[in-house]
């Protein structure tokens, strides 16, 4: 587990992620604020770089590499905790990584909400 658990955590981020850019390609505003809001909670560093307001293929490769990197860490942060007792297996490391997770996309989402509240948008 501590060698798999930062790429699990990843591999968890690249599916948020995926799901939310083919979200944003369907047609409807309600399904395109969805797959915002999963596009920026797999790359939370999405909006550090400027996106949506600048974008490009550097932009975006930043963001991925940048939450990647992120995401491992978180992952194998929880690995390391979990991996504290003797006998773990996966629904520890779920323990420990869930409450790391949802502070990073609330942090995601209310970053989004202060954003569009200075930009006039809310």
């Amino acid at each position: 587990m501590r060698q798999r658990g930062g790429f699990v955590a990843v591999a968890l981020a690249a599916c948020l992620a995926i799901i939310g850019a083919m979200l944003l390609v369907l047609p409807g505003p309600l399904l395109g604020v969805i797959g915002f809001l999963f596009l920026n909670s797999g790359l939370p560093v999405l909006p550090l770089t400027g996106v949506p307001a600048v974008s490009g293929a550097s932009k975006y490769l930043i963001a991925i590499l940048g939450s990647a990197a992120m995401w491992w860490g978180v992952g194998h942060f929880a690995a390391m905790r979990a991996s504290r007792n003797a006998i773990v297996d996966w629904p520890e490391w779920r323990r420990e990584f869930q409450p790391l997770a949802i502070g990073i996309w609330v942090g995601t989402v209310l970053a989004l909400a202060v954003t569009a509240f200075v930009l006039g948008a809310l």
